[in-house]
């Protein structure tokens, strides 16, 4: 009996997987409607910064989108070889968000620094959580289920950024937005525990799912006490208040 479910489990359709590049396209088809306004639609406009970080993003979909392949293509070495660029490019990614989340606080007024202030702790916060997810699936490399479902999580950590900014375009309050937008990576992070019960991994999703939780949490307190605000004005080099 306990044999039968396990291929049942094995045989059932995931939500993600070897053959989750449609999934990765859908994010990143998100992610370019996300930052059309902002980024896309004025690229002549944007610093050399922010170039290279949408530049190394692409990288990284690029990854998400090509490892899952070569698995199942039975393309293992390749698969290994290829994975060793991320030791160059997720630091990489997180430095640039530092460093655009410390220019635009450089940048920040008087009427502006609260909101910026914000902004500052959204980047952060998706930085670490990014890269603990893609340290997570080195440390899980040696078990397939594991690995694969944080790195799936590194690419959830984007649908914050980008659907919010598309939900600012309607008139929803500004708190409303984040649990609009993590509401639809619970949704995500649930579905797959659902669809995918029963096979090999399945509790990375719940380490996944707590992490998010602890950080819509952080996101209602941290950015308004007075040790964030003094940590942003340092950040952007501004004067104290």
């Amino acid at each position: 009996m306990a044999v039968r479910s396990d291929v049942a489990a094995a045989r059932r359709p995931g939500l993600w997987g070897t053959g989750s590049g449609m999934w990765v396209v859908a994010l990143l088809a998100l992610a370019l409607a996300g930052f059309w306004r902002s980024y896309v639609s004025r690229i002549g406009a944007a610093d050399a910064v922010t170039h290279l970080h949408a530049g190394l993003m692409l990288a990284w979909f690029a990854m998400l989108f090509t490892q899952p392949w070569l698995v199942r293509t039975r393309r293992l070495e390749l698969h290994r070889k290829l994975g060793k660029l991320s030791y160059v490019l997720v630091p990489a990614i997180v430095l640039t968000c530092l460093g655009l989340s410390q220019l635009r606080m450089s940048a920040a007024t008087p009427q502006s620094f609260g909101i910026q202030a914000f902004i500052m702790y959204l980047g952060v916060a998706a930085s670490v959580m990014f890269a603990l997810f893609w340290a997570l699936a080195l440390v899980y490399r040696r078990q397939a289920g594991l690995h694969a479902r944080f790195m799936v999580a590194t690419a959830l950590v984007m649908i914050d950024p980008a659907l919010a900014r598309l939900l600012m375009l309607l008139p929803i309050p500004g708190p409303a937005i984040a649990f609009i937008s993590y509401g639809v990576v619970f949704a995500i992070l649930g579905l797959s525990l659902w669809l995918g019960r029963g096979r090999p991994g399945q509790r990375a999703f719940v380490v996944v799912g707590a992490v998010f939780a602890l950080n819509l949490v952080l996101l209602m307190t941290v950015p308004r006490t007075e040790a964030w605000l003094a940590f942003a004005r340092f950040w952007g080099g501004l004067p104290p208040a």
